[in-house]
């Protein structure tokens, strides 16, 4: 089966998005301050001790990530980690 990409329109416009972005990982890292935005989209998370990180997507809403493993670098696109329905700790973010 041959692997079928998409033109998506990035939601940050200063986001290059597809396959090598995304793959690439961090090039901009900084430590989480809870309730606190980033100043930015992030798009990948690390997670130093693991557990559950409750986080605000570009829309508003809130997520519960439940059982993020420790020492890996989530994919996960936000704009700030809340401290409500946060275990996990020594939290990065990264974009």
């Amino acid at each position: 089966m041959a692997l079928r990409t998409l033109d998506v329109k990035p939601i940050d416009p200063y986001l290059k998005t597809g396959p090598s972005r995304i793959m690439s990982g961090p090039v901009r890292m900084r430590t989480v301050t809870l309730d606190t935005p980033y100043g930015e989209y992030a798009t990948w998370l690390y997670v130093g001790v693991g557990g559950d990180v409750n986080i605000t997507e570009w829309d508003g809403t809130t997520v519960t990530l439940v059982g993020l493993v420790a020492g890996v670098w989530h994919p996960i696109y936000s704009l700030q980690v809340n401290s409500a329905g946060t275990a996990a700790t020594n939290i990065v973010w990264g974009s």
